[in-house]
């Protein structure tokens, strides 16, 4: 795979305007690659559905989804390198939060790319936005994160549990990296945020966090996309079901899909609307060793 065709296929397949931002502006632009103060990382938080022009009286739902976008590669701009947007399956319009609105009350997150993952999901105003939920009452509060975005919700999900999350759903996640993450296709902005997405970063990561576990108190489920080549064509299959997670028994479900496809197809939504309410036990070591050699062959 080239630059150019890895840039294509990880680009949004659809962004929307800004809808409502918390956060300073974006910094001027630098030929150096530098590490960014998290305070510089714009924030975009949105209540998807019901929306504003929700036609009746809905009644209140007790679970919030929170839907959390992944890469977007922008090797032209760094003016989108750094403002959020919403993917356009994060708008009210896709059939995923139409699907996701039959039981909960849907949110999208999205945030600059110009700092690590990790400083994205412990600095930034994030945190602050999933805390909201917990005080406006929400009883649950589920994260379904999209490639990148799946990483942000992991590492928020182990590191607050004083923020009520109490489900996380990964969707084609590189809990170990990738290795196109490594190329030089992108904004000197979006340098940190690619180089938390590498092998050897992600790896960096989990050796410094081996000690950290999902809490048992948050249910944790993996899909891992699949297009016929070990993984969805930008992250390996062993990379989103990761072995640090198979230790903790944490579950898996196959979807046929590409990377860029994985969150706008009528199947990928009609499993996402199941995994966020139906139950998610740990596995025991025997469901995990099964599961593993059907979808990574050994």
């Amino acid at each position: 795979m080239t630059p150019l065709l890895f840039a294509i296929l990880t680009l949004p397949p659809g962004q929307g305007a800004p809808l409502a931002e918390h956060a300073p502006a974006a910094p001027t632009p630098d030929t150096k690659q530098q590490t960014p103060s998290t305070s510089e990382v714009q924030t975009l938080f949105q209540k998807v559905a019901p929306g504003p022009g929700a036609t009746g009286n809905p009644q209140p739902k007790e679970r919030a989804v929170v839907l959390i976008h992944g890469l977007g590669l922008h090797p032209l701009s760094h003016e989108k390198a750094v403002k959020p947007r919403l993917r356009s399956w994060q708008q009210p319009e896709s059939a995923l939060v139409h699907r996701l609105a039959r039981d909960s009350d849907v949110y999208s997150l999205a945030y600059g790319q110009n700092a690590s993952v990790e400083q994205i999901a412990t600095s930034s105003d994030v945190p602050r936005h999933i805390r909201g939920l917990k005080s406006a009452g929400y009883r649950e509060i589920v994260l379904v994160g999209h490639s990148a975005g799946g990483l942000i919700a992991r590492h928020l999900a182990e590191d607050n549990p004083e923020l009520g999350i109490t489900r996380v759903i990964q969707v084609c996640a590189p809990n170990a990296g990738s290795a196109w993450a490594g190329l030089k296709t992108a904004r000197a902005a979006q340098g940190p945020f690619l180089a938390s997405l590498t092998r050897s970063g992600r790896q960096k990561v989990l050796d410094e966090r081996a000690g950290k576990r999902i809490p048992d108190g948050v249910a944790f489920a993996c899909v891992v996309g699949s297009c016929g080549v070990g993984g969805d064509g930008i992250v390996q299959s062993r990379s989103q079901w990761s072995a640090d997670l198979q230790a903790q028994g944490v579950p898996a479900f196959p979807l046929r899909t590409t990377h860029r496809e994985a969150m706008t197809t009528a199947r990928a939504a009609e499993l996402l609307g199941r995994l966020v309410v139906e139950p998610l036990p740990r596995w025991d070591p025997r469901k995990v060793v099964e599961t593993r050699k059907a979808l990574l062959g050994s």
